[in-house]
């Protein structure tokens, strides 16, 4: 039986990525996979971790230049530049030997947009350069699975953003996915509500008339919208296997509050699986000195092996 292919992409140098993917590769049990990492293996040698795993691995060196100077801990033009041309690197591979699944370590938006203006996340920039333009950003745990509707846009632009047409593609993206990749027969989907108490017939805007009419018309049931005040409780999660969130915290505090340490992003849409752990860089555990978690990294390969495109 041949391995299956995994491209794991080491994000920003000056942050947690090249530990806490050597650290999650080192972890992953199973001798099913065959990784290959993208990052500068001057970096990598300055970890102890890389010693033990340089036979395991495909190391794929992009040789930064300059990379020996990183100051460790901070963003910089050269972490972005590094970080972007890690993903660049990864696509290169994706495409030439048709691998499906590729692993992202976090990135800095703010170093990486040093060096190319209106980079927003990594979800946009691979739909971009997949040829895709309907894509969905799940956060999945073992405790709960919420989708952002928006992602990175500012919150007073959420409420001209929910369109009949973008509400119909996200649910039957999500739907999609749950069957398939999650192999859930008949999924239950929640829509949380955009305003307070689910503003239906009240005093409050139309936002949730709107969502409302869409569900309603979906081919398979959709619950709510729903209040996010009662809608994440403990109780409520078990009836559904996801809920779609109108804006980024909405969905990113409960999610982070349940499961900030086995957390994983995917992609729903793209042509490959892509995942992530659910956090940043965090530069200033770096620049603590002390050593980041790994474990939703780890679980962000997991995950990506799990499922197929």
């Amino acid at each position: 039986m041949s391995k299956k292919k995994v491209i794991v992409t080491s994000g920003d140098p000056a942050g947690c990525g090249p530990i806490i993917s050597l650290k999650a590769i080192n972890a992953y049990q199973s001798g099913n996979v065959e990784f290959f990492l993208v990052g500068d293996e001057k970096i990598f040698r300055e970890l102890p971790q890389y010693r033990r795993l340089r036979k395991k691995i495909t190391l794929v060196d992009v040789n930064t230049s300059g990379i020996e100077k990183l100051q460790k801990g901070f963003p910089s033009k050269l972490s972005g530049k590094a970080a972007l041309n890690y993903l660049y690197k990864a696509l290169e591979l994706i495409k030439r030997q048709n691998i499906k699944h590729l692993v992202t370590a976090p990135l800095s938006k703010e170093a990486v947009q040093l060096n190319l203006a209106g980079f927003s996340g990594h979800t946009e920039f691979l739909a971009e350069n997949l040829g895709v333009k309907n894509v969905v950003m799940m956060m999945v745990s073992k405790k709960i699975r919420t989708v952002l509707f928006t992602r990175h846009i500012l919150l007073r632009q959420v409420f001209s953003a929910l369109k009949k047409e973008d509400i119909l593609n996200t649910l039957l993206l999500v739907d999609k996915s749950l069957r398939k990749q999650f192999r859930i027969k008949k999924p239950g989907i929640a829509f949380a509500s955009l305003n307070p108490h689910a503003g239906v017939d009240t005093f409050l805007e139309n936002e949730e008339k709107k969502i409302l009419k869409v569900i309603s018309e979906f081919k398979t049931k959709v619950y709510g919208p729903y209040p996010c005040d009662t809608l994440f409780t403990p109780k409520n999660l078990k009836k559904y296997d996801c809920v779609i969130c109108a804006y980024h915290d909405q969905a990113m505090i409960p999610f982070k509050l349940l499961s900030m340490q086995e957390g994983v992003n995917v992609s729903l849409g793209l042509p490959i699986v892509r995942t992530s752990p659910a956090h940043g860089v965090a530069y200033d555990v770096i620049r603590s000195g002390k050593l980041p978690f790994y474990s939703s990294m780890l679980e962000a390969i997991r995950l990506g092996v799990k499922l197929s495109p």
